[in-house]
């Protein structure tokens, strides 16, 4: 007898999964975020938005305001945001960057600091997209 959910492999599942996991970006649009955002299977991998430094305070603001937005939609639905798995990147040329005065947010009960690198996929990106992380690591696989 099934009280709650549906049998695992049944085709309702990933339609009720889908109908669920929508309600995520109705959410990040609701904060007006301008950018683009991304699902692999059950698993919340990005969210990009597009400012200038000017504005960096401001977009930093607003995306912390969309995180609790998220967080208290995943509490209603008895699920926790992992801050601990979340990481931020500043994306831009250098001379961009040190214009930059936000060097971490506050994230629901931790402080979460902007990283120089982040990995996606399997894929290891630099704050000025050189790749020559990733190419470390693609050439250590091959030594």
């Amino acid at each position: 007898m099934l009280l709650f959910g549906v049998p695992q492999g049944s085709v309702l599942g990933l339609l009720l999964f889908l109908l669920y996991a929508a309600q995520i970006f109705d959410i990040i649009a609701s904060f007006r975020l301008s950018g683009y955002r991304y699902t692999y299977a059950d698993d919340s991998q990005g969210l990009y938005i597009t400012v200038t430094p000017s504005i960096s305070q401001t977009a930093a603001a607003e995306l912390d305001a969309c995180v609790k937005g998220l967080d208290q939609w995943m509490g209603s639905y008895r699920l926790k945001l992992n801050a601990k798995k979340t990481r931020l990147i500043w994306i831009g040329i250098g001379q961009q960057l040190a214009k930059l005065t936000v060097t971490q947010l506050q994230l629901i009960n931790s402080v979460v600091e902007f990283d120089s690198t982040v990995t996606n996929f399997s894929v290891v990106l630099d704050s000025q997209l050189s790749m020559s992380q990733q190419t470390d690591v693609s050439t250590s696989y091959v030594s």
